[in-house]
């Protein structure tokens, strides 16, 4: 007979999930006292390289559970149930560990908590199923029909594990599809994006199916994003996003927020766009962005105010969010809705000017006109990005030492080991990992 086990998870720098793994009978004791992780171990680059960190072979750490953040999904005949906890990293006498990423994102929700805001946040993902053989046309009846018993059963794992899907489409390019998420307190909504990743990746190994979440695959032009919508709300359940009266819609504290992400948007890519593919998706003219603007329903800012169905009973209040689109699935969950927030509550502290809405095409606009709106290129890529990391003191210094020269290392021994490498190989390097 066989063991059901349990793993304790933690989503890394590298954006993948580590796990320790245990028989489920000593799930309890686990609960109360966690289990042991290795600092370096946080410094695996996504190819199994550990980089020189700053924790070596010395130290220890508890990785301990979140009893709230349990993900079951059952199994069958053939299939062991999935079941998960999400972790934090402590020091061994139980205080938080600096450099956890989880630990990363509650410190910027405590920060917004000490303005008197929260954040309610999702994630929408984009992935490929890279063995369909002729692809149906996008966007179509026929695309989602073909992959309805894959769907709905990537849909009944994701509603078992608590994520509350609101669709599973398929989307613009061929052979992929689009998984959405009702909103959520910025935690959750973290921990929910890793489990859409995680789930869709059980459902298709169990159906013998390929899935690949990264940016950019060989099979086809379109890309993979990741769009994180983020709205204001009072601790008391206030929408504080809207304002009919203002540019875009946003309120006073809105625009102040989406103008400290505007500020700190070329740093932000380090952590939201954080692998060597990841700038072959951040291209102009490719519904993605190529340039650190806001607009309003417009597809290629990096900012986008999104839509509000103004329909009987719609509260506009309470659908106005922003959606941040230079994001993809290489990237920690925990560390680009963390990095949001620092950026945004910057904005908040300094009371940031918003600047012109960008409602065009922001590559047609002339350099002239670029500082009317904010405009600049974003990184070219991944060296660029961190070099805007580093020059960066408010996300820098929010990340803290470790954290940061940890992640610098794994990203610079990214750029190592695609060096060389033709723009295809990078794509079939990462998809496979990823």
């Amino acid at each position: 007979m066989s063991q059901t086990l349990v793993h304790f998870v933690s989503h890394d720098y590298a954006g993948i999930t580590r796990a320790r793994t245990f028989p489920e009978q000593r799930l309890e004791s686990n609960l109360k006292k966690g289990l042991c992780w290795t600092p370096a171990n946080l410094a695996l680059n996504p190819f199994g390289s550990i980089v020189e960190n700053p924790w070596g072979a010395s130290g220890d750490l508890i990785m301990m559970p979140d009893r709230d953040s349990e993900v079951c999904v059952s199994g069958d005949d053939s299939t062991s149930p999935l079941r998960y906890f999400h972790t934090d990293f402590l020091n061994m006498d139980g205080s938080p560990w600096e450099a956890c990423p989880r630990q990363y994102l509650k410190r910027q929700v405590a920060g917004l908590a000490e303005l008197g805001i929260k954040a309610i946040a999702s994630f929408e993902h984009e992935f490929m199923f890279t063995d369909i053989q002729v692809p149906a046309p996008c966007f179509s009846l026929e695309a989602a029909r073909s992959e309805e018993q894959l769907c709905s059963l990537i849909v009944a794992a994701l509603i078992e594990a608590g994520v509350d899907p609101e669709m599973c489409i398929p989307e613009y390019a061929a052979r992929q599809f689009e998984v959405t998420c009702s909103p959520a307190q910025a935690l959750k909504a973290a921990d929910r994006a890793v489990n859409v990743r995680e789930v869709v990746r059980e459902i298709c190994r169990r159906q013998g199916r390929r899935v690949s979440f990264s940016p950019v695959s060989s099979l086809n032009p379109g890309t993979n994003g990741v769009h994180v919508h983020v709205s204001l709300w009072s601790e008391d359940d206030l929408p504080l996003t809207y304002d009919p009266g203002r540019p875009g819609q946003l309120s006073e504290l809105a625009s102040h927020f989406s103008a400290g992400v505007l500020e700190h948007m070329n740093a932000l890519t380090a952590i939201t766009a954080p692998g060597v593919v990841s700038y072959q998706r951040l291209r102009p003219n490719s519904w993605s962005a190529a340039y650190a603007c806001i607009g309003q329903q417009n597809r290629e800012a990096s900012i986008r105010i999104a839509p509000i169905a103004h329909l009987d009973g719609n509260d506009a209040a309470r659908q106005a969010n922003i959606e941040y689109r230079a994001a993809d699935a290489l990237a920690s969950p925990h560390l680009v809705l963390g990095a949001i927030l620092a950026a945004g509550i910057d904005g908040i502290k300094r009371k940031l000017a918003m600047p012109e809405l960008v409602n065009t095409n922001p590559s047609s606009i002339p350099a002239s006109e670029h500082a009317r709106f904010g405009l600049r290129a974003l990184p070219a890529d991944l060296d660029e990005a961190l070099q805007e990391l580093a020059a960066d003191e408010v996300i820098k210094s929010g990340l803290g030492a470790a954290l940061f020269d940890c992640y610098q290392a794994i990203k610079k021994s990214e750029i190592r080991e695609m060096n060389n490498k033709d723009e295809k190989e990078v794509r079939d390097i990462y998809s496979a990992v990823y």
